[in-house]
């Protein structure tokens, strides 16, 4: 297989193209191991409830109880991985796990078997008016899915395997049942105003959602559920590539992709793996060519969602500024493990290091322009940084887990066969890029 190589602490270190590191990289199991004491740390010891965010610097306090079923649901899957490498005891990773699974059926807001986005980690009361969430919970049940590939015949299987069956993707589908024809899944449902008309239509993270409903134990939505998103494919200025998903954020080609093994996938369509290398190489650089913001001429990238000096933001390709996510930018390591490596590195031996490294590992986002750090990192950030990282080599796959799920085998089968037609790529002549890839 083709070898990569990149300089990383000083030594010549060695990936393959599965990702697998030949020779160990004591920052990327660093990394690894502050994202674990993330889990561990801002998981509630009663019910289990994983924090949306928590101060990278100092303890977490009597102020931040919000928790995130996403959180929740990566917490899940990166623990049970960590148990399997002995990185934390198993019994503590089944403990946390097996008490989120539970306290999350019995006391967090469900409707349908849709969770809630947001909600107190100690009581399961709601929080900012959220709404029950189709993607969040889809990122919920991933995590449980492969803690129970992980522990099978324990009680977390069990949970898992209930929660799943009580999602109902047709009622997602079809908006309760009043639009029986629609193929496409809401992205929400909230209180008083029913189901959004935001629906899951266009490239996104949703490729894990429709994967767990193409599969579903007892009600599987039907194979044209595949087809109802857009494929577009835009070329880009100045090369040769096109991709999908121009528009989106970084976060967009990994969320699903952290679970899901896409490298040999084909459903007539181009590949959503070679799709994801594509997009983080054109994120990383688009930031390493603009000279316009300190914090990108400084070397660092990652347009996505995340922290901002004026609260939760997203950035994309199309729409930035001089505030950039790093830690989002780890979430793509699977994709590019010799860049990113080296970079992490850099970054670790700026002038920077004491605003951009805590407990956790590397903070959430930063703002050199505006003097600005983020003294917080995401679980939805924290939990995707680990997975890639684990998904480097074989033995600390993900991936490996995941794809023996019988649900997910099913799911992919059907994907593959519902499709059959090829997307035609759109020129980006107008798009803001031309300037930065010039």
């Amino acid at each position: 297989m083709r070898k990569l190589f990149i300089l990383s602490l000083g030594l010549l270190v060695s990936f393959n193209v599965f990702g697998q590191a030949e020779t160990p990289s004591s920052l990327r199991l660093e990394m690894e191991k502050r994202a674990v004491r993330y889990f561990l740390d801002a998981t509630h010891p009663i019910t289990g409830q994983v924090l949306d965010k928590a101060p990278n610097f100092v303890a977490i306090g009597d102020s931040d109880r919000v928790a995130s079923i996403a959180s929740t649901g990566f917490g899940m899957a990166v623990l049970a991985n960590a148990s399997q490498r002995g990185l934390v005891p198993a019994v503590v990773a089944q403990d946390k796990i097996l008490r989120g699974l539970k306290f999350a059926r019995d006391h967090v807001g469900r409707r349908k078997g849709w969770f809630l986005h947001f909600y107190d980690w100690e009581t399961g009361e709601r929080r900012y008016q959220s709404e029950y969430s189709t993607i969040d919970t889809a990122l919920f049940l991933g995590g449980a899915l492969y803690a129970a590939a992980i522990f099978p015949g324990t009680e977390i299987e069990d949970v898992a395997y209930e929660l799943y069956r009580d999602a109902d993707f047709w009622d997602s589908m079809t908006d309760g049942g009043s639009k029986p024809w629609k193929r496409s899944l809401s992205m929400a449902y909230n209180e008083g105003r029913g189901y959004t008309i935001s629906q899951w239509d266009m490239y996104a993270e949703q490729m894990l959602l429709i994967l767990l409903g193409l599969g579903h134990p007892t009600n599987p939505l039907p194979k044209e559920a595949w087809l109802a998103f857009e494929r577009d494919v835009m070329s880009l200025p100045h090369r040769s590539e096109s991709m999908m998903g121009l528009e989106e954020a970084l976060f967009v080609h990994q969320y699903s992709q952290v679970f899901v093994d896409f490298r040999n996938f084909q459903d007539g369509f181009r590949s959503y793996y070679d799709n994801g290398i594509i997009a983080t190489r054109l994120n990383r650089d688009v930031a390493r060519r603009d000279r316009r913001f300190k914090t990108l001429r400084e070397g660092f990238w990652g347009f996505s969602a995340g922290e901002a000096p004026n609260g939760y933001s997203v950035a994309t390709l199309l729409r930035y500024n001089g505030t950039v996510c790093i830690g989002c930018a780890l979430g793509s390591a699977m994709y590019m493990p010799n860049e990113i490596l080296s970079d992490a590195q850099r970054w670790l031996n700026s002038s920077h290091r004491s605003s951009l490294w805590g407990k956790y590992g590397f903070i959430d986002s930063l703002n050199l322009d505006e003097k600005w750090f983020s003294p917080y990192v995401l679980g939805i950030t924290v939990g995707p940084a680990y997975m890639a990282l684990a998904n480097l080599r074989e033995d600390t796959s993900i991936w490996k887990g995941f794809m023996k799920l019988p649900e997910i085998q099913k799911a992919m089968n059907v994907a593959r066969e519902s499709s059959t037609v090829n997307s035609t790529p759109v020129a980006a002549s107008k798009s803001p890029l031309l300037k930065a890839l010039r």
